[in-house]
């Protein structure tokens, strides 16, 4: 299972960080637990060779092909890159940050009866409608509620997508105990776990739950990252940075650093727009530049350090939304753009596949030009990884997929 070790190089632990030689030992114990559930890994599974992956690379290799031709034309309703599905509006958390893109709560929203899921039978078509697509994004709310996950997961993957899922990480380690579970480290991809803070206490009462579900969060991110030396995938913490826990943000990037999981920042937003008295903090800079430097290093980023410049200062980029969509947990597609307050809503299970999905919504929306602040545009400039990668997707499309760089931020999330 590898060697663990809790003599930490660049971390230093502070007071109400857990106590790291117990937790590491319980993760120890429980991936080993783990391990035993699920199959060994198969031949070249991880690499850029594994069947899967390259059917998925020819296949945004095709894509990028069509959308190029649409970008000569300037007709920007392209063929989507991924999909984000919102899977149900219910989460175990109430973290304070919580945001739909739109200025809701997921749990709120939740409780307020927007809670009519799709069935595992839509579940799975729209997974078929949307099978053009190179990647799928589970997330919620709180994906790993949902108990049908490993057989939408299985359904996804038979059609050769890349399969990313965001959780809150809380329940996930019980959940691969069970059998239904055995081939989910297999098939899922990217795992991105939420971490806004190592002190307990800070962290419990972002998330709205006790101390000990907060250790538990961590000691699970912990064991996932034990459990990739049995089965490949890669390990994102994802931190959305805001002005109460900037200091945090340093101890957690010099964690994930020195355990080699990769590091995902993102600052708040509000509304549409970033917080711009936050990236205006000097403190905040400070860490942005840190970041940035240790990309610079090769430490594991969520992207590279152009990229992460461009994210984090939320400035340089343009966002074009249809390169990706935003599926809410009722199957409805937000066109253009989910964060935008007019998006009208297209019932995806209503056509055959994505290109019908997108022609039907581009004759009610125009997408072309959509980011901007004249009447016709958005009105935002949100600072959100999907929004950035629109933009180094389409510097693809303009400058060449080796001179945009683009062919290193996608072997970079398939590694």
């Amino acid at each position: 299972m590898g060697e663990l070790t809790t003599k930490f190089i660049r971390y230093q632990p502070k007071e109400n960080h857990p106590d790291w030689e117990l937790l590491f030992l319980e993760a120890k114990e429980l991936a080993s637990d783990i391990a035993g559930n699920i199959p060994p890994k198969h031949a070249l599974q991880g690499s850029l060779l594994e069947k899967r992956k390259i059917k998925v690379i020819n296949k945004t290799l095709k894509n990028f092909r069509i959308n190029k031709q649409k970008m000569s034309r300037q007709d920007h309703n392209f063929m989507p890159l991924f999909y984000i599905w919102t899977m149900t509006n219910n989460c175990n958390f109430n973290c304070s940050y919580c945001s739909d893109h739109r200025g809701n709560i997921y749990p709120d929203l939740y409780k307020q009866g927007l809670k009519k899921n799709l069935s595992t039978r839509e579940g799975k078509k729209l997974i078929e409608i949307m099978k053009e697509s190179s990647a799928i994004y589970y997330c919620g709310g709180e994906p790993t509620l949902r108990k049908d996950l490993p057989d939408l997961l299985e359904h996804s993957t038979s059609f050769d997508m890349f399969n990313m899922i965001n959780t809150n990480g809380s329940i996930i380690c019980d959940l691969l105990l069970k059998p239904g579970y055995r081939l989910f480290l297999h098939q899922m991809d990217v795992i991105i776990v939420s971490l806004d803070s190592l002190d307990l206490n800070k962290l419990a009462q972002i998330y709205q739950v006790n101390r000990k579900t907060a250790e538990k969060t961590l000691r699970n991110i912990i064991t996932l990252s034990i459990l990739r030396n049995h089965v490949p995938f890669k390990l994102v913490a994802n931190t959305v940075i805001n002005s109460d826990n900037i200091e945090d943000t340093f101890d957690i990037l010099d964690w994930c650093n020195d355990l080699g999981i990769t590091f995902s920042p993102v600052s708040a937003n509000l509304g549409n727009q970033p917080d711009w008295e936050l990236i205006k903090n000097n403190d905040y800079r400070r860490l942005v530049s840190l970041i940035i430097e240790r990309a610079e290093q090769g430490y594991p980023m969520i992207a590279s350090r152009k990229a992460l410049e461009r994210l984090l200062r939320g400035t340089g980029f343009y966002c074009f939304p249809v390169v990706f969509d935003h599926i809410d947990h009722d199957g409805c597609l937000y066109w253009p753009c989910k964060a935008y307050k007019k998006a009208t809503k297209v019932n995806v299970l209503h056509y055959g596949s994505a290109t019908e999905v997108h022609r039907a919504a581009g004759d009610l929306v125009d997408p072309t030009y959509f980011h901007g602040n004249d009447p016709h545009q958005c009105q935002g400039q949100c600072a959100w990884m999907q929004n950035c990668v629109t933009d180094m997707y389409v510097r693809g499309l303009t400058q060449g997929i080796l001179m945009s760089g683009l062919i290193k931020e996608i072997r970079g999330l398939l590694k």
